[in-house]
């Protein structure tokens, strides 16, 4: 039998703020615990990442941090969903780019070739959400429609890749070479390893013709790549800054180029003097700025490592 807060939610006046501020946290992002003991247990999780937040928020930073459906967390809970496998990244063409972006500063999330951001849960799908956008964009920018499709059919169909174990997006363009992208609608997501349903006869007729490699650590390359397509990256994603962040331009030097977690670029602009990335997500819209992430451009391997590896697919 579920361990029934609401009962407590009477009596938070009594509680301790650390306590109270958990009960908030249970009713907004729907949460239930089992036992007491669980309870106890997601407490105490949630209490290191609110003086956590606490702490950094206190001090004079440009972004700020915030609770979302992770501060109940472990940390390994957190780290098995980080599964990006960069050792699979094959860079074996560049893309050759103009060494300036032509159009300046552009966000693909006002245009009408961008999903809505979606949550892939607790498995470690990262590099199928990423793909995935990539392909969705790529595909509208070229003929100007819009499709949603199957992050499963990746997750269950691209052997060369472990589905909610990791893998990596050039090598689910490799397989949609051959294999057409199906809709969300006809093979839906689950957030678990499947059988494969792949339908040669139930499909869109998309399919990746190429991967594009974006010249690693070269944040010029990057925005003019930007003037065609948004892009799969990688990056570190296991620092308490990076989980928990809430809003604002991210400016932590210390996250580490250690990559374990696939995302998109979307974009880029400037805030004075700073130039940023926009960062899409696959965390829902609960996380960060409605999903999204904005890092401040530096040289090198950029803040997370999210220049090291960027690339795009073309599609037929």
């Amino acid at each position: 039998m579920k361990y029934i807060l609401a009962a407590m939610v009477g009596a938070a006046s009594a509680l301790s703020e650390i306590e109270s501020a958990f009960l908030g946290y249970i009713t907004q992002f729907g949460k239930s615990y089992s036992t007491m003991a669980e309870y106890e247990h997601r407490l105490a999780q949630f209490a290191q990442k609110h003086s956590f937040i606490n702490g950094h928020n206190a001090s004079e930073e440009s972004y700020k941090l915030g609770h979302n459906k992770f501060s109940d967390w472990t940390q390994e809970e957190y780290e098995a969903i980080l599964t990006y496998k960069p050792e699979m990244y094959k860079p074996d063409n560049f893309v050759q780019l103009e060494s300036q972006p032509i159009l300046g500063a552009v966000d693909y999330r006002n245009g009408s070739c961008l999903n809505a951001v979606q949550d892939q849960g607790q498995c470690g799908s990262c590099w199928a959400f990423s793909a995935t956008a990539s392909m969705e964009t790529a595909y509208c920018q070229a003929h100007g429609s819009l499709g949603k499709y199957a992050e499963q059919e990746l997750v269950d169909c691209v052997k060369l890749c472990f589905g909610c174990n990791g893998g990596n997006a050039a090598l689910a363009w490799n397989y949609l070479k051959t294999h057409a992208e199906m809709t969300e609608a006809s093979y839906p997501y689950t957030a678990r390893d499947g059988t494969c349903q792949y339908s040669s006869s139930n499909n869109t007729g998309v399919n990746a013709t190429a991967t594009n490699n974006v010249t690693p650590n070269d944040p010029a390359a990057m925005k003019t790549a930007l003037d065609t397509t948004i892009m799969s990256v990688a990056i570190q994603a296991n620092q308490l800054s990076f989980q928990l962040y809430s809003s604002g331009i991210f400016t932590n030097t210390n996250c580490g180029t250690q990559l374990d977690h696939a995302t998109n670029v979307v974009g880029w602009g400037t805030s004075g003097s700073m130039d940023y990335w926009i960062m899409r997500n696959s965390w829902g819209q609960s996380w960060g700025e409605n999903g999204y992430m904005r890092l401040e451009i530096v040289a090198g391997a950029g803040l997370c490592g999210i220049q090291m590896q960027p690339q795009f697919p073309t599609t037929n």
